[in-house]
């Protein structure tokens, strides 16, 4: 089964066959400083089965390293990020994989590729492109846009589109048309009053090549 489920912000829960990966699985109640309006649906507690967390950079928002380390110690499931989030990590060193951008490597039987986010307020931030034999999912992280996005080929872009840091939705509508993914779903909107967006602005007027899967907090995508 290959499924992408929405935990909110900018978490997800990705099983590509038997295949397991969390990313980003951030569940505190602050958001860019701010209350978090929708809560996450992620319960590490709950978590008992992960073969891979992917953290896209070192902010709490996006990194909480309790957290990681409570799913990962009782999954073992091994821990891949840029230096500046897995020093936050306290699990054993053979569970970690440092990443830089343009690292290609295969995991587990996936092959993933580090490409790059720009988001001023993390020290080394990075976005991931997960292939499978099936499917090919992007996940941008925490990211204005840049001309290079464009490059980026998937079944799958999982974009940002708060605004607050990140691209807004018409950038990231605009984004998305240049990359033509099959299956575009946004995120990182709508989590704290800093990032409200009405998704209806990145979700319309995509083309008949793409589309559109907004999903709520909690709900899950099966990939044909």
């Amino acid at each position: 089964m290959n499924t992408v489920q929405y935990l909110g912000h900018s978490a997800f829960r990705v099983q590509l066959e038997n295949l397991v990966i969390l990313i980003d699985p951030a569940v505190g109640n602050s958001i860019l400083g701010s209350p978090r309006r929708i809560a996450s649906a992620l319960n590490p507690r709950d978590v008992k089965e992960c073969d891979l967390i992917l953290l896209t950079h070192e902010q709490p928002d996006h990194c909480e390293p309790e957290v990681v380390k409570e799913i990962a110690e009782r999954t073992f499931a091994t821990v891949v990020a840029p230096k500046p989030a897995l020093a936050k990590i306290d699990i054993s060193e053979r569970f970690k994989v440092d990443v830089r951008m343009g690292d290609k490597f295969t995991i587990k039987g996936l092959d993933i590729e580090v490409v790059r986010a720009v988001y001023p307020q993390s020290s080394y931030p990075v976005g991931y492109v997960l292939r499978s034999p099936r499917y090919s999912i992007y996940h941008a992280g925490a990211t204005y846009s840049y001309p290079d996005m464009a490059r980026i080929k998937c079944d799958v872009a999982l974009l940002p589109i708060g605004g607050t840091y990140t691209m807004d939705p018409f950038a990231a509508n605009n984004v998305c048309k240049e990359m033509r993914p099959k299956y575009a779903i946004p995120m990182h909107y709508n989590t704290c009053e800093r990032i409200v967006q009405e998704v209806g602005e990145f979700s319309s007027d995509l083309g008949v090549h793409i589309k559109p899967i907004v999903l709520q907090v909690g709900q899950t995508a099966k990939l044909p």
